[in-house]
């Protein structure tokens, strides 16, 4: 596909046929991840392939019992690695010397002094997964796959069925599959709506008149 006609069929999908997705596509998927930036090229992710119909109905269960998900003939697992805790660092960590910057001193303060440090550590890699997850999402559609982010996770009792250990999260889940039923049409805000030139009181326009502006 073109790279726009990919970006435009990218939909959520919540019902997915039986077909099983061939090996060669489910390699470009996870190679499609691997190519993805990262911070400090840290790459501290994880990616689960889970195609056994057993384990993908547990993680169904541990996401809300979001039943619904045991349609898909793959999930990947969105894992990520949980780094130091944020309570050793050194004041003169990098990173905490940006967290700082970007969340007030106060806040980092009182999160570095929070009992369940682990908790911290979630909050703090739930982001790591998210550009390979898109990455995947977006080669699923140029083979006419679909898929859905799960958020909605208990990411303690997902990561147990995985049997991760304990440096390693599981903090999303994405089914993936040939959908089952095409999805309704969807409403997209204006450009002017979303999007502003140098200060925010001068909103953006496309260059040639779009049908929605």
């Amino acid at each position: 596909m073109e790279y726009f006609e990919v970006i435009k069929k990218r939909r959520s999908a919540r019902k997915f046929k039986d077909t099983p997705i061939p090996r060669e596509i489910i390699d470009a998927l996870i190679e499609s991840a691997r190519l993805a930036p990262s911070g400090g090229n840290e790459q501290g992710w994880l990616f689960g392939v889970v195609t056994n119909p057993a384990i993908i109905k547990k993680l169904a269960q541990a996401a809300g019992k979001q039943m619904w998900i045991a349609s898909a003939p793959l999930v990947i697992a969105l894992c990520a690695g949980l780094e130091e805790e944020l309570a050793s660092l050194p004041e003169d960590d990098f990173s905490l010397i940006v967290n700082k910057e970007r969340f007030t001193p106060e806040f980092i303060d009182y999160l570095r002094k929070y009992p369940d440090q682990r908790v911290v550590s979630f909050l703090f890699n739930n982001c790591a997964p998210m550009i390979p997850g898109e990455h995947i999402f977006l080669t699923a559609v140029n083979y006419s796959l679909s898929a859905c982010w799960i958020g909605f996770l208990d990411i303690k009792k997902a990561s147990q069925i995985l049997n991760l250990p304990d440096e390693y999260s599981c903090l999303f889940l994405m089914p993936i599959g040939y959908q089952a039923e095409e999805p309704g049409p969807i409403e997209r805000k204006a450009v002017s709506e979303i999007a502003f030139r140098n200060s925010f009181e001068k909103r953006y326009h496309y260059t040639k008149a779009k049908e929605n502006e």
